[in-house]
């Protein structure tokens, strides 16, 4: 406990000075890989880099280690050993997730502790299981077992000392995801990760989103989504730095990036998009996929990640609809599509100069 209470007063007295971020698995661990064959090593280094080179344009006094900066297999022990050596003051394990059902979705935080239900202890021995990749790892690691939830016990009460600064700065995380990038939120959890308990400084373990989910696959493998990710991370480590600079007795603020408040997991791959209609009569076809009383901004996540929304007023009703075609036939096609994302009562309307018609009366008018 001396060392702890050494490490913890020298820290306070630092403030933050130093960040180690950690882009898990890699090399010969892919980690998880998506339906695509998206893979968690590139995404969650491409989120790393990100987030370093912000931390680094805006905190030019931080000192940003990188446990791995290129495709390289680091083993977990290594990992934590670079941010004690580094004496950091912070420890950012970046992952993604993935699990047997393909609907599963979100954002988490994970911090050292013990788990509260099997399925985080199952993220903790994903996790995990690279040390089995590792040469050695029986003696290294004291025979620990990945695949044991007994060890998980003892492990998890290695490091409390800095839990507090943990979930402070895991909270963060999470609620900024949310409000930032629209994900859904799976909370802050506590679990055994064999390379946080190693860490001799407040630490966290980020689960961006899962691979085995289409939609965010597609968004965790696109630079853009990435750089989002990146964005969200670095404005909560401005405010947590700030709020450590209080307590250190430095009044500073946090130095956040506004950033577009959209993420749009899945456009729509649709050549006939938001297109002007060609038919000389101004006939246009749309699919109304909702009716409300209130109205509802016309956003992706608002309507399961659909970018070509739009809304019209009947009456005291709010009309929304997407596509735009000047046949009937893409309609259809893109009708199919809508009620796929389970939009089931979906349908086709027709529009004469903008002026609601029957779909019978804009096909005869097309004859």
């Amino acid at each position: 406990m001396l060392l702890f209470s050494n490490i913890l007063l020298s820290q306070t007295k630092m403030g933050i000075k130093t960040v180690v971020i950690d882009p898990g698995h890699g090399g010969k661990d892919p980690g998880a890989i998506g339906i695509h064959k998206v893979k968690e090593k590139d995404v969650v280094l491409a989120v790393a880099l990100k987030l370093g080179e912000l931390i680094k344009e805006n905190y030019p006094d931080v000192k940003v280690i990188y446990t791995r900066s290129t495709d390289d297999f680091i083993g977990l022990a290594e990992r934590a050993s670079v941010a004690n050596k580094a004496k950091a003051d912070l420890f950012i394990s970046i992952h993604s997730n993935v699990a047997g059902n393909s609907k599963a979705r979100g954002f988490e935080a994970w911090v050292l502790g013990l788990h509260k239900s099997q399925a985080a202890l199952n993220v903790a021995k994903l996790e995990n299981s690279s040390i089995l990749m590792e040469d050695g790892h029986t003696s290294k690691y004291e025979d620990f077992d990945p695949s044991d939830p007994d060890a998980y016990i003892g492990l998890s009460m290695r490091q409390n000392v800095f839990l507090d600064q943990s979930l402070m700065f895991a909270d963060l995380i999470v609620k900024d995801a949310v409000a930032n990038v629209h994900v859904k939120s799976r909370g802050v959890k506590q679990a055994g990760f064999v390379v946080l308990y190693r860490t001799t400084m407040p630490a966290v373990l980020i689960e961006l989103g899962f691979l085995s989910n289409a939609e965010e696959e597609k968004f965790l493998g696109n630079a853009e989504g990435q750089r989002k990710l990146a964005t969200t991370i670095y404005n909560s480590f401005s405010t947590y730095k700030a709020r450590r600079d209080k307590i250190d007795g430095v009044v500073t603020s946090p130095k956040l990036i506004k950033d577009k408040p959209t993420v749009e997991y899945k456009k729509e791959e649709i050549k006939t998009e938001k297109t002007e209609t060609k038919n000389k009569k101004n006939i246009t076809f749309r699919i109304q996929i909702a009716t409300s009383q209130k109205k509802v901004e016309t956003k992706p996540y608002n309507f399961k990640g659909m970018n070509d929304v739009d809304m019209y007023i009947s009456g005291k009703f709010y009309k929304y609809v997407v596509g735009n075609y000047s046949n009937l036939e893409d309609a259809k096609e893109r009708l199919a599509k809508v009620k796929e994302k389970g939009y089931t009562t979906a349908f086709i309307i027709a529009f004469e100069n903008g002026k609601r018609i029957s779909v019978k009366d804009a096909i005869n008018r097309l004859k």
